[in-house]
């Protein structure tokens, strides 16, 4: 319970300081879509990792790409919307690490006790269609 309470308060500080960036940016209306591409994008990348270490596959070059990538734009819209203070910075730069820790240890968790993703099946243990 206390990782998805950090994941929801450093998803809401990092969505605003990337939706107040976009918006000085002048995307307007579309400003609110920016941080969910961003962050989605670091989401997407740590699920497809999961999903194949479950699989027995390595995680992959273009997952580890889309997820540097999106925390890399990510930390530096923060740091961009940030009061530009030293202090303000480092307060803002933390959302996006904190968000994307958060998420990754929720996946652990999500993985210890059987989570969603691909399973295993140890050989024999599958039943013949005949029912034998």
């Amino acid at each position: 319970m206390s990782v998805l309470a950090v994941a929801g308060v450093a998803a809401v500080a990092s969505y605003e300081h990337m939706r107040a960036l976009a918006g000085a940016a002048g995307e307007g209306w579309r400003a609110w879509l920016l941080p969910v591409s961003v962050d989605g994008l670091a989401v997407a990348a740590s699920m497809t990792m999961l999903v194949r270490r479950r699989s027995g596959l390595p995680a992959g070059a273009l997952p580890w790409v889309a997820l540097l990538l999106g925390l890399g734009a990510s930390l530096a819209a923060n740091v961009a919307a940030a009061e530009p203070s030293a202090v303000g910075r480092l307060v803002a730069a933390w959302p996006p690490v904190a968000l994307l820790l958060a998420y990754e240890l929720l996946l652990q968790q999500s993985s210890a006790r059987g989570g969603p993703g691909v399973h295993t099946v140890r050989p024999g243990a599958v039943q013949p269609l005949d029912g034998r």
